[in-house]
């Protein structure tokens, strides 16, 4: 199974970051291979992780996940390069630690500095050391889908990313392929919403001008979503959407607003509506605001 979008955007750092620290701190070579859907039920701990937990759009844990064997190869190239030692450990000493601890911070702090630059809505605890195996199903508790992508490095051999993906957000997150429709009589607002939406992973919009526009749209578009302003020529978004709510109970809507207007946001509420948010949306906040709506 492809990795979509948005997974794609997420682990694509964590793994050309850990590419380019391996090149500098050990001069070992590597290539990522296709990542994957991983085999829930197969998936087995491999007995030593850096860990970096993601909250916010997505609730999960990032791993790079080695061999043990693997572990003690990066560790003592990395000793090797930065200390001119020639030690070759063969057990997971406090040296060793030390040794890993400095490649595994610097790639995924690399990768977590470009990730919440890039504004998808995720944001990260410190990274952290596992290889308790005793721990493992605390490692792996709420996980419900795994998402892997394997690194080759040259005499070495392979270790893996693997996004442990949290049931909740999982479930209730919208689809990347869904077809979402924007509402606004302002260009600059609709083409702001597209590239906050985009950071997210979807890429299909239906556009439209006003609430006679987003009538129209909703009956031959048939979206998945919808973000529609109140405030608008032609027809207001509150009276839209009463229209739209009589062929349609379904489809999720919310309300985009500049004034928080009590009587309007109470009969757009008896209507039926996930949720309004208040503008403007910026591009520190547009993106988390918009992933919180879509995973409601």
């Amino acid at each position: 199974m492809e990795l979509n979008e948005i997974q794609q955007k997420i682990l694509k750092p964590f793994v050309d970051k850990t590419i380019e620290t391996l090149d500098q701190m050990t001069n070992l070579k590597a290539y990522a291979g296709e990542g994957f859907v991983d085999d829930l039920d197969k998936f087995r701990f491999k007995g030593y992780a850096v860990v970096a937990e993601t909250e916010g759009a997505i609730t999960g844990k990032i791993l790079m996940h080695h061999y043990v064997e693997t572990a003690l190869e990066i560790g003592n190239k990395v000793r090797a390069e930065l200390l001119d030692e020639d030690t070759a450990y063969t057990e997971l000493n406090e040296d060793m630690g030390d040794a890993l601890a400095e490649f595994g911070n610097t790639a995924i702090g690399l990768a977590m500095s470009d990730l919440l630059s890039s504004d998808l809505g995720i944001t990260f605890k410190p990274p952290y050391f596992f290889n308790d195996t005793k721990k493992v199903d605390q490692l792996m508790e709420n996980v419900t889908e795994i998402i892997s992508v394997p690194i080759h490095v040259d005499d070495i051999g392979r270790f893996y990313f693997n996004y442990l993906v949290h049931g909740e957000e999982k479930s209730n997150m919208l689809a990347s392929d869904a077809k979402i429709l924007i509402v606004d009589d302002m260009k600059m607002i609709r083409s702001s919403m597209k590239s906050y939406l985009k950071k997210l992973g979807y890429s299909r919009f239906v556009e439209a001008v006003d609430g006679q526009d987003a009538v129209e749209k909703h009956a031959t578009e048939e979206p998945d979503f919808i973000f529609m302003d109140i405030v608008m020529p032609n027809l207001q978004g509150n009276e839209a959407l009463k229209l739209i709510r009589e062929n349609d109970k379904n489809v999720p809507i919310v309300m985009l607003t500049s004034v928080n207007d009590d009587d309007i946001m109470g009969s757009c509420e008896k209507e039926g509506i996930k949720g309004y948010i208040l503008k403007p949306l910026t591009r520190e906040t547009g993106p988390e605001t918009l992933a919180k709506m879509l995973a409601a």
